[in-house]
């Protein structure tokens, strides 16, 4: 675990530092494109839309702080979607989001049962997924303006079991 890291559950009030650390990262999701993201794309990262997921039993809200400072969150819904993961920055490469979604794998885990969980990533994410053993199950795509690969990790929960 990263030194002086604390990961907990978001909390409302986290909304507006949630929404500021989506917005600076932003231009990674983009890099090269021509249309901008339509309005809509955007109101989902507004703090009063990340108020109402965290607000909402369909989804699950983690933070990372360091000395207090939000740096990272990972968002899922129904516990089988990534919708937000994002590390600020100044934070990157240092195992914030392995630790974010570490978490996040444990407490799916717990549950028992097979794992399946998807995402779309950016272009720009997707070394950090594959990492953590997504791979893709789709060809690049564009919505919204925003370009991303779905891309999915399946985890058998008995492969485990039999494995310890």
């Amino acid at each position: 675990m990263i030194q002086g890291i604390t990961i907990r559950l978001a909390t409302c009030s986290d909304a507006p530092d949630i929404s500021k650390l989506i917005y600076a990262q932003f231009h990674h999701r983009t890099p090269t494109l021509a249309e901008q993201p339509t309005p809509e794309f955007f109101a989902g990262f507004a703090p009063e839309t990340i108020k109402e997921y965290i607000g909402s039993a369909r989804y699950r809200y983690l933070v990372a702080l360091i000395e207090g400072q939000l740096v990272g969150v990972l968002g899922i819904r129904d516990s089988e979607r990534i919708i937000h993961l994002f590390v600020a920055e100044s934070y990157q490469r240092r195992g914030i989001a392995r630790a974010l979604w570490g978490r996040t794998k444990s407490e799916l885990m717990a549950d028992g049962g097979d794992v399946r969980v998807v995402t779309n990533s950016s272009i720009y994410a997707i070394p950090v997924y594959e990492r953590f053993g997504f791979k893709a199950i789709g060809p690049r795509a564009e919505r919204a303006g925003v370009t991303y690969v779905p891309m999915q990790l399946v985890i058998s929960n008995s492969q485990c079991q039999q494995a310890t």
